[in-house]
C-alpha cells in the first residue's frame, strides 16, 4: 500500500481519540499538559472508543483496502465504513463531554475519596476546588492594607497564577466597622496587578 494511503488510514484510525481529547481540553480545566501527555491521552481515548464500537461491527476497522493486480500494475482500493465512522464521531463527542463533566464536577474522585482510596480532586488547584464547590458565594478581597472589596464571585481565572476575579454587586469596605460603598456598574474586574 502506498505511504499516503497508509498515512490517511492511520489518521482516520486516530482521529476519534484526538477529537475526544480536543473536546476535553476545551471543556475542562486541567493542569498544563506536555505534548506527549496530550498524544498519550488521545491514544487512550482512541483505544476506549474502538473497544466499545468494534463490538457492533464484528471487531473490524472502519476502513479497509484491497490490493488488485491488473496487467502487472498494483492498484489499491480504499473503503470507508461510513456508519462506523459516524458512530465513532458521536461516541467521541459523548465521551469528551462526559469526561469533561467528570473532571469539572469531580464525580469519580469524590467517590474514591468517600471510600478513602485517595485524597486528590480532579481539579487543577485549590483555587478551582474552592470556587467550584462553593457556588453563589460572596468573597472578601484584601487588595492592600487599607483597601478591601466585597462582592459576589461571578467569574474567575482558571489558573491561580493569573488570580483574576470578577465580582458582581461589589462594594468597597471603607472603615473598620464594615461600612460599604457600592461600586457603580455591573461589577469590578480584579487582576493580579
Amino acid at each position: 500500500m502506498p505511504g499516503t494511503t497508509e498515512a490517511l488510514g492511520v489518521l482516520l484510525l486516530l482521529l476519534p481519540g484526538f477529537s475526544c481529547a480536543y473536546i476535553v481540553q476545551r471543556l475542562a480545566v486541567r493542569p498544563k499538559q506536555t505534548e506527549l501527555d496530550k498524544v498519550i491521552e488521545a491514544l487512550l481515548f482512541s483505544l476506549i472508543l474502538y473497544l466499545i464500537a468494534s463490538r457492533f461491527f464484528s471487531y473490524s476497522l472502519p476502513l479497509s483496502w484491497q490490493k488488485q493486480t491488473v496487467e502487472g500494475i498494483e492498484q489499491y482500493t480504499f473503503h470507508l465504513n461510513w456508519p462506523y465512522l459516524a458512530i465513532l464521531a458521536a461516541m467521541a463527542l459523548a465521551l469528551g463531554i462526559l469526561y469533561s463533566a467528570n473532571l469539572n464536577h469531580d464525580w469519580l474522585l469524590r467517590l474514591l475519596r468517600k471510600w478513602s482510596i485517595t485524597q486528590r480532586t480532579a481539579r487543577s488547584s485549590i483555587w478551582n476546588d474552592a470556587f467550584q464547590d462553593i457556588p453563589s458565594s460572596f468573597v472578601l478581597v484584601q487588595l492592600s492594607r487599607d483597601r478591601t472589596i466585597i462582592g459576589y464571585l461571578r467569574y474567575y481565572s482558571d489558573e491561580p497564577e493569573d488570580s483574576s476575579l470578577f465580582l458582581e454587586d461589589a462594594a468597597w469596605i471603607v472603615d473598620q466597622e464594615g461600612t460599604q460603598s457600592p461600586i457603580d456598574g455591573p461589577g469590578i474586574l480584579l487582576t493580579k496587578q
